[in-house]
């Protein structure tokens, strides 16, 4: 019976270690994707928008790109172009409006910033995960906009 329980304490306790380093080295990833993205819009403009669009990160997390009013001018679900998500009020379950947040980093002096909120994820529209996104913000064109990339946790 020791044997299982100190069994059971250290994978526990590998388990509780092991994140951090994964999410470590996923937020690495969207820094530097969207530090790409971001130098992409300032050279190319709008015109860049496409290229963005094309990249591809790991697993299931994407670039989107927002002017600072909150309006999505790319993202991978195409129907949400247009359309002003800080004016929709779109909440996570615990009542945070998650991008009056990304405008908010966008617009710190900073211009860049983690936002921790809740989300559900594609294959689980019902259930709500933690999840955290980088925002950045870009001059395209005459234009400032933000990058965004997130991953849950």
């Amino acid at each position: 019976m020791k044997r299982l329980l100190l069994l059971v304490s250290v994978v526990a306790i590998l388990f509780s270690l092991t994140p951090p380093s994964v999410f470590a080295g996923e937020k690495e990833e969207i820094v530097k994707a969207v530090n790409e993205a971001v130098a992409i819009l300032e050279q190319e403009g709008e015109a860049g928008l496409e290229k963005v669009g094309a990249m591809r990160l790991a697993g299931d997390n994407y670039l989107f790109v927002n002017s600072l009013d909150g309006t999505t001018l790319m993202h991978i679900k195409k129907h949400l172009i247009g359309k002003n998500m800080v004016a929709m009020g779109l909440k996570d379950d615990k009542g945070k409006n998650f991008f009056m947040e990304f405008t908010k980093v966008a617009k710190s002096p900073e211009g860049e910033g983690w936002v921790d909120y809740r989300w559900t994820k594609p294959d689980d529209p019902k259930t709500f995960y933690d999840k955290t996104t980088f925002i950045k913000k870009a001059k395209m064109g005459d234009k400032e906009v933000y990058v965004g990339a997130g991953m849950y946790l």
